[in-house]
């Protein structure tokens, strides 16, 4: 097989291929038996062997040549990507056959646009790597926020509220002590978690301490930051009344429990060191999208990108999609969501996701290019570390059986693994 490109334009280069014309005989041959196999002709059973100019007078010369075409390009035009190392973003169509015997064929095919990078300049980047701090009190905070998810409540009439305990209330919103009712803001028969920071600041800090038919007055003054304009940063004067109060009862940190949680039985500080290796994680995950977000502002500035709309308008649709199923499985319709937020699909897809889809093709664009720019090797341990990572997320044996199996060399998706290691390490490189 020979093969050729010739670039057409920014977007689509033209792909020549040439082979024998006994590799198209042999492609008739094939076409010609699985008609055999499966043709209905008179005076012949079905599965029975049917001559070649039998299956020639009931099917027309056009419909098996064109058969055989596509069963030998199908083959050919693999081949051919592989060797002319093309990465195509759409389908190929056949611009001309220009002939079948010798058979010669070109397609035009969609590919990604050319990217052009200031090497120099490229490589003079450097983005610091901010430290990853983790204090105690956050490793607090997030077993704080376990025992408030499984915390139950019963009824008591003779206790004061504490921290966690939740409290039935009525309370009413005055301009100052003995003034005026401000209009609306009378909330009547309220659950309240105490601290769970479910109300206005400093509001469930006051009735901590208080007992049923207490009456509680105090002042807050609100955030500047409020998101009502008519109480930012106002003092305002609180009556409320406590009703009911109920105890929190807090989930027992043993062995049972914390296997629930994460499917291991330890007690509460292994748990915690667990906590803290998850948070760090997250932390780190969050740090290297930012820096990683900042490397690929300043790589924009030495870059010349021109963006395909086709390829942009695809993945505008890919972003739309994968938003509207993510909506609709968490909240609601996406339409309704659509109404809530006052926006139609189109002006929705230009403005929320536009930016987002030219992002990620730029990154992307930058990232494939960097590849032919810095050379870095992936090991087959670094890939193998990877996997056993993906591995240990299955308990189900069969599914890991299946995983085995398939992440081998030559799979996609380990061949995906193993770019994204490469990505990773070139990204590494302008990390100080």
């Amino acid at each position: 097989m020979q093969s050729t490109i010739k670039r057409i334009n920014q977007y689509t280069i033209e792909l020549t291929i040439k082979e024998s014309g006994v590799s198209f005989e042999k492609a008739k041959e094939k076409v010609m038996a699985e008609i055999s196999e499966k043709a209905d002709i008179k005076w012949f059973r079905k599965w029975s062997v049917i001559p070649a100019e039998i299956i020639a007078k009931n099917y027309w010369d056009d419909f098996i040549d064109m058969q055989a075409v596509d069963k030998l390009l199908n083959d050919l035009y693999a081949k051919a990507m592989k060797k002319e190392n093309i990465i195509p973003v759409g389908h190929a169509s056949i611009k001309e056959l220009k002939s079948k015997t010798p058979f010669e064929v070109t397609l035009d095919i969609e590919v990604l646009p050319e990217i052009e990078i200031d090497e120099k300049k490229a490589k003079k980047i450097k983005i610091k790597k901010e430290a990853i701090k983790l204090e105690q009190k956050e490793i607090d905070e997030a077993i704080f926020e376990i025992e408030k998810r499984f915390t139950t409540y019963k009824e008591v009439e003779w206790a004061n509220a504490e921290k966690l305990d939740k409290v039935t209330i009525e309370t009413q919103w005055f301009d100052k002590k003995w003034g005026k009712e401000l209009p609306e803001t009378k909330v009547k028969s309220f659950p309240l978690v105490l601290w769970s920071g479910s109300f206005i600041p400093g509001f469930e800090d006051k009735l901590t301490g208080s007992k049923v038919w207490e009456v509680v007055e105090f002042d807050i003054t609100f955030p500047a930051d409020y998101h009502s304009k008519d109480f930012a940063g106002r003092k305002v004067f609180f009556v409320t009344t406590v009703f009911k109060i109920e105890k929190a009862i807090k989930p027992d940190w043993n062995e049972e429990f914390i296997e629930k949680l994460r499917w291991e039985k330890t007690d509460l500080e292994w748990f915690k060191k667990i906590i803290w290796d998850e948070i760090l994680l997250e932390k780190e995950r969050r740090a290297r999208l930012e820096s990683e977000q900042k490397l690929l502002s300043e790589l924009e500035k030495v870059s010349k990108i021109e963006m395909w709309p086709n390829l942009l308008a695809h993945e505008i649709e890919n972003i739309y999609k994968e938003q509207e199923a993510d909506i609709e499985w968490k909240w609601m319709l996406f339409d309704h969501y659509l109404e809530h937020i006052k926006k139609d699909k189109e002006s929705y897809k230009n403005e929320i996701i536009k930016p987002e889809a030219e992002r990620r093709l730029k990154a992307e664009l930058i990232l494939e290019k960097l590849k032919n720019i810095i050379e870095v090797e992936v090991a087959d341990a670094e890939i193998n570390s990877e996997i056993d990572k993906i591995l240990a997320q299955y308990q189900n044996l069969d599914v890991l059986k299946k995983l085995k199996e398939k992440l081998i060399p030559g799979d996609a998706y380990y061949e995906d693994i193993k770019n994204r290691i490469k990505y990773k390490k070139i990204v590494d490189t302008f990390f100080e």
